[in-house]
């Protein structure tokens, strides 16, 4: 006989709520409301997918007719009910719902109704729900469910008892899959258990839909590479030898790899994206020196000494060029060239900069250098917050931006924000120095519009190249104005135009060049009110019209 197979989200759902993994916030409160008899009429669940919402909910609602119910008789499902709010989301359903509510329980003492992804209803049923949630019957509960509280009315959500799940941590996640995977007798690698949970982004379901696809592709042997085979995904060691390279500048060597990569299927958004992950947690790691701690299989001392090997403005810096990469990847037909550039770039950073890599100390891995040499590591690594506090601002500038980068919070994302604002403080300040006022005229300021122009199409600006080009520019001293066709131009155009100031103010060597936009104006049209004018004009451009017009007889 055929066993039939369950996926392991439906075979191992939980059904009470000491099994649920990772809310304990939300299953704790609501045993408690049993216990002490304290039922609301509306519950909403909220959070994101696959975190236990609809489990919790079932546990919640057999839970509250245990005590009320002949098990051995009855079955809870007589008392739930479950509607899909995607699929039925019209009022019409809606009000066939809220008359079968007026009926009581048969069996037990709550009928509750779980309507799921309650968000997708139409603000016509919604409201119609909202008059049975205000004076609900005493026997129904309605427990809410949904990934987008913010589309709910507040006048339902103010009617409801709210619980928000969070995300199941990667750890939680990999305690759980292991604990499974024993139970059912495979043999696992713990590192790619890992990479399965990471891979779910806090989704619990997510995460055994992916095991089983593992399973099947590995026949219950998971093994790390064929994990990250079939996951499209690498492990940190891997971006470990990539950022060494990047450390080390080769570039050849660094481009060979990645290719091996592309040979054996990996994608090149999912690498680019693995890259930028890799180097934020460079980042982390440098700030907190105790990231991750918790996961075993999570390289972060080999990651921490890394870190102390790289500054940590060029780390941001580098972490903005992939991400501008992976935007404009999409762009680009031939993506694996995209990657490509994108390592010679960085790769190339070292040598322009020279922060990259502590002279003398090009091994990056090696544990014993790490530890004799911490203290000029540290030194090093302060070499660009100093490069900061020796610059004098000008009355232009802003001091505190630039002599307080050092203690700005590596961890939110308003700090790289204020970095790059010093960063552009400092470029300014360059710029200040050598304030050039050399002359120029219509067709030199024409000839670097176009080089701008054709610079911004190949990053995926179209649109904006295209705009700055449709009328010529004028020049009244050093002011350079563009007339555009409309406000979206105009607005587009503004969002540009610090950039395109320092691109000309460079190009043109003049550094007082201010560029102003106005919008084109609407050239007066000739409107006929008449269809007789409307025929004179015609006849006035084509006297055939007229002729055409009195052989047919034709009458306006």
């Amino acid at each position: 006989m055929i066993m039939e197979y369950k996926v392991s989200a439906l075979k191992y759902r939980p059904d009470e709520f000491n099994k649920v993994i990772g809310q304990n916030h939300v299953t704790d409160t609501l045993k408690n409301s049993i216990k002490e008899n304290k039922i609301p009429s509306a519950i909403l669940f909220c959070g994101p997918k696959g975190v236990g919402k609809t489990t919790c909910a079932r546990i919640y609602a057999k839970e509250i007719n245990k005590d009320s119910i002949e098990l051995e008789k009855y079955d809870h499902a007589f008392n739930i009910f479950e509607l899909d709010a995607a699929s039925n989301r019209k009022i019409d359903d809606i009000r066939d719902l809220l008359e079968k509510v007026k009926i009581p329980p048969q069996i037990g003492k709550y009928k509750v109704y779980i309507i799921d992804e309650v968000h997708m209803l139409t603000k016509e049923a919604e409201n119609a729900f909202l008059k049975t949630l205000e004076e609900p019957p005493s026997h129904i509960v309605f427990i809410l469910a949904t990934t987008e509280k913010n589309k709910i009315l507040p006048t339902i959500l103010s009617r409801c008892q709210i619980y928000d799940f969070k995300k199941i941590s990667d750890q939680d996640s990999k305690n759980y899959l292991e604990e499974i995977i024993r139970s059912e007798g495979y043999k696992y690698e713990p590192k790619a258990i890992s990479i399965i949970a990471k891979k779910a982004f806090g989704s619990l379901r997510d995460s055994l839909t992916i095991l089983d696809r593992v399973i099947n592709y590995t026949n219950g042997n998971i093994t790390l590479e064929m994990t990250s085979q079939i996951l499209n995904v690498l492990d940190t060691d891997t971006y470990l030898k990539f950022s060494e390279l990047i450390l080390k500048s080769s570039i050849n060597e660094a481009i060979v790899c990645f290719n091996d990569l592309s040979n054996k299927g990996f994608g090149e958004k999912d690498f680019l994206e693995g890259l930028a992950q890799h180097f934020r947690d460079l980042v982390v790691a440098k700030a907190s020196n105790s990231y991750n701690l918790n996961d075993e299989d999570y390289e972060f001392e080999k990651v921490l000494i890394q870190s102390n090997l790289i500054g940590q403005n060029i780390l941001i810096e580098i972490i903005e060029i992939i991400e501008n990469s992976i935007i404009n990847l999409s762009n680009f037909e031939n993506k694996k060239l995209v990657v490509e550039i994108l390592l010679m770039k960085i790769c190339n950073k070292n040598k322009s900069q020279n922060s990259l890599v502590p002279k003398k100390k090009n091994k990056i891995l090696n544990s014993e250098l790490a530890k004799s040499s911490e203290k000029n590591l540290s030194d090093e690594n302060s070499k660009e917050e100093k490069k900061f506090r020796s610059i004098k601002p000008t009355e232009s500038t802003n001091k505190k931006g630039v002599d307080d980068i050092k203690n700005i919070s590596a961890l939110s994302i308003s700090s790289l924000k204020l970095k790059k604002q010093a960063k552009e403080e400092k470029d300014f300040i360059e710029a200040e120095k050598k304030k050039s006022t050399d002359e120029f005229d219509i067709n030199d300021l024409k000839n670097k519009v176009d080089l701008y122009s054709k610079k911004i199409n190949e990053m995926g600006k179209k649109s904006l190249s295209s705009i700055i080009l449709i009328n010529d520019p004028t020049i009244e001293n050093n002011s350079v104005t563009f007339t555009l066709p409309s406000k979206a131009s105009f607005n587009e155009f503004e969002i540009d135009k610090e950039y395109f100031t320092k691109f000309l103010r460079t190009e043109l060597n003049n550094y007082e060049i201010k560029i102003l936009a106005k919008i084109e104006e609407k050239k007066n049209q000739e409107y006929y009110s008449s269809p007789n004018e409307k025929l004179a004009k015609l006849v006035e451009i084509n006297p055939l019209v007229g002729k055409f017009k009195d052989d047919l007889k034709l009458d306006l």
